[in-house]
């Protein structure tokens, strides 16, 4: 059923429903809206099975859901994702969010109870990391290089990556300055600019002068600062995508003798932020590099700072 259908026709009569559709899309990310689309199905699939009511959903219907992913060794993480897409469908059609209902929450109480909060922690990508890489001598090599050092050292995330222009490059004297148009603590875009600096202790290791090299043999003034590359190692016109930044990422890691399962297109920007953190630059200082909203999620990349403050006391 559409949602839209629901809402008052009064209200909603002087508006096309496809402006409706438009602005209310337009009100998260693209990957959150993928995420919210892909537990609705999944939800709406259940339903289907069972003959039940997906739009509106009775909370106890929701109740039932979770309750079953629970019982699957579904992680509370990914439960709580699923509550999250039923309650967004719900209020994108002015409806109350049935996972809002005391009944939803005292099932997710007692699931979290149940089964801990514990996630699993992903390893961290450091510029120690990348230093170590042999990248090739072409086009594709260069281009990773830059990519990954940039990644490293900007903390990044793989949307703003993938997302970057060679415009969106300025020349400082401390290095470069990159403008990200929007991420996702700059929802509405505002943007934002992010120093990347020169490297004054390892200068054949410069993430600067990775990109110069990379910019050098690209060739190009505009269009995506990472293209997609086809075998020849020609651009194809597009950025890179996040998935093979995902699959660089993991290559990186096996590259250093590491696990590849252990890391993830995450890692490079936990490991800006633990690079940095055990370097002693203040916490503050890596919290607005990186962005963070609350000076409390920069802090849980500081995985050693008890052990180094102790160090040396008994």
């Amino acid at each position: 059923m559409d949602e839209v259908a629901l809402i008052d026709r009064r209200a909603a009569a002087p508006i096309a429903h496809a402006s409706i559709r438009k602005y209310r899309a337009a009100s998260v990310s693209a990957a959150t809206r993928r995420a919210i689309e892909g537990g609705w199905r999944a939800f709406g699939a259940w339903c289907a099975a069972r003959g039940e009511r997906s739009f509106p959903c009775e909370p106890g219907t929701l109740e039932a859901y979770l309750i079953e992913l629970a019982d699957s060794g579904r992680k509370p993480a990914t439960i709580e994702q699923a509550r999250y897409a039923v309650n967004a469908r719900h209020k994108l059609a002015g409806l109350p969010a049935p996972g809002d209902s005391h009944l939803v929450k005292t099932a997710l109480a007692g699931i979290r109870r149940t089964l801990g909060t514990r996630q699993r922690r992903l390893q961290a990508l450091t510029l120690d990391h990348v230093r170590l890489i042999r990248f090739r001598a072409d086009r594709k090599g260069l281009r990773d290089r830059a990519l990954l050092m940039i990644a490293v050292c900007g903390g990044f995330r793989r949307g703003e990556l993938a997302a970057m222009r060679v415009g969106d490059l300025e020349e400082t004297p401390h290095g470069l300055r990159i403008f990200l148009e929007r991420s996702k603590g700059d929802q509405e875009g505002a943007g934002v600019f992010v120093d990347v600096v020169r490297s004054t202790l390892s200068p054949r290791h410069c993430p600067v002068q990775a990109v110069r090299e990379w910019l050098a043999a690209y060739g190009v003034a505009e269009g995506p600062l990472f293209p997609s590359l086809d075998k020849r190692g020609r651009a194809a016109g597009r950025g890179i995508s996040t998935e093979t930044i995902r699959l660089l990422v993991k290559w990186a890691a096996e590259q250093c003798g590491l696990d590849p399962r252990e890391f993830s297109g995450h890692s490079p920007r936990a490991g800006c932020a633990t690079f940095l953190l055990e370097r002693g630059v203040a916490l503050n200082v890596v919290a607005n590099h990186l962005r963070h909203k609350s000076i409390n999620t920069t802090r849980r990349y500081d995985r050693n700072a008890t052990a180094r403050a102790l160090s040396g006391v008994y």
